[in-house]
């Protein structure tokens, strides 16, 4: 980090600055110190990712502060350049192989979920989604069965050999989801920066993979920060890029693949793509589910529903038959994008 004096700021603002830093445990041994005709550099040697950035800007005496090491050094590509692998019950490793994940937005009965799932496990899905607790606008809309959809999962799961995936909207549901064995937890597009639930799921004491998908108009700066959150505590975090609202009618959400290739190209973290909530739109989840692989994506969380028509949920953008032919299409792409895909455990 350097931190730059403001114009013809003497030695008396740089012993104050000194004095600062040392507060914040930054000893005079880790300091570069430049004056030149009009400024005074500072630097600090080594890690100063702990010290509050706003705080010494608001100095008086500051003109700025640059931060040469990335913020989020911990999930970077520059200290750890292999892929990071989550490996999940059953063998399946997420960041070392395609992921697909199919099933339906929410679970409506029993039999709904397992017919939904059957069809995506046939057509090549290696994890099973289906939501219990549904984060819906409309409080008069379904809400999920709640823990009755979560035994129902657990049977599917059971069932088809597959693990499964589903959303946890509090913190007073983690005893639920331990109980029923969810084998990857979601965190929704509407918590991705409530910080109090992300720091709850960080100091579960058996950690299960946490799924942490991008809310819409979420900065990528923010979106990080929030896995890093997650991450310092169970570093088991995937992250999903889902789409921003859009003002044009023609699209219901507009999916950011400028967000994928940069998350893959500069972090180590796993990289879903939900190409059903980026776009809205059944017909477009396809090309738009190949293009996120092809934009360096480790998978594809799609939803699946046997018969999209009755759908409680987010019919209109549910795939059924039309599953069986993006999956090899999916692989084609990814076997060609990343042949020799590097990985760490």
């Amino acid at each position: 980090m350097i931190i730059q004096l403001k114009a013809h700021a003497g030695q008396n603002y740089l012993d104050r600055l000194i004095k600062h830093l040392e507060r914040d445990g930054i000893g005079r041994e880790r300091l570069d110190i430049y004056s030149g005709d009009t400024y005074t550099l500072v630097g600090i040697k080594g890690d100063a990712s702990r010290l509050n950035q706003d705080q010494y800007r608001a100095l008086s005496y500051v003109l700025d502060v640059h931060r040469i090491s990335d913020p989020f050094k911990e999930l970077s590509r520059q200290f750890h350049p292999k892929n990071s692998v989550i490996r999940l019950a059953g063998g399946h490793r997420v960041g070392a192989e395609l992921t697909i994940i199919g099933g339906p937005c929410a679970i409506e009965t029993q039999q709904q979920l397992l017919k939904s799932a059957k069809l995506a496990a046939e057509a090549g899905a290696n994890v099973i989604r289906g939501g219990a607790f549904k984060p819906r606008t409309l409080h008069r809309s379904f809400q999920g069965l709640g823990e009755e959809g979560l035994k129902y999962l657990d049977e599917t799961r059971q069932a088809l050999g597959l693990p499964v995936i589903s959303e946890i909207m509090d913190a007073s549901d983690i005893p639920l989801f331990e109980k029923y064995g969810v084998d990857i937890w979601q965190v929704g597009a509407r918590n991705c920066l409530n910080y109090s639930f992300l720091d709850a799921l960080s100091q579960v004491k058996n950690p299960r993979p946490v799924m942490l998908k991008r809310g819409d108009h979420v900065l990528m700066e923010e979106f990080l920060g929030a896995a890093l959150r997650l991450y310092e505590g169970n570093p088991q975090v995937i992250l999903c890029e889902r789409g921003d609202k859009t003002p044009d009618r023609i699209h219901r959400n507009v999916l950011n693949l400028n967000n994928v290739a940069y998350l893959k190209q500069n972090y180590h973290l796993p990289v879903i793509v939900d190409p059903s909530h980026g776009s809205g739109v059944r017909k477009l989840v396809p090309d738009l589910g190949l293009a996120g692989i092809a934009a360096g994506a480790d998978g594809l969380m799609v939803e699946v529903h046997y018969n999209p028509e009755k759908a409680l949920c987010d019919g209109a953008q549910s795939l059924c038959r039309e599953f069986k032919d993006l999956v090899p299409q999916a692989r084609a792409i990814y076997d060609l994008r990343r042949p020799a895909a590097t990985v760490r455990a």
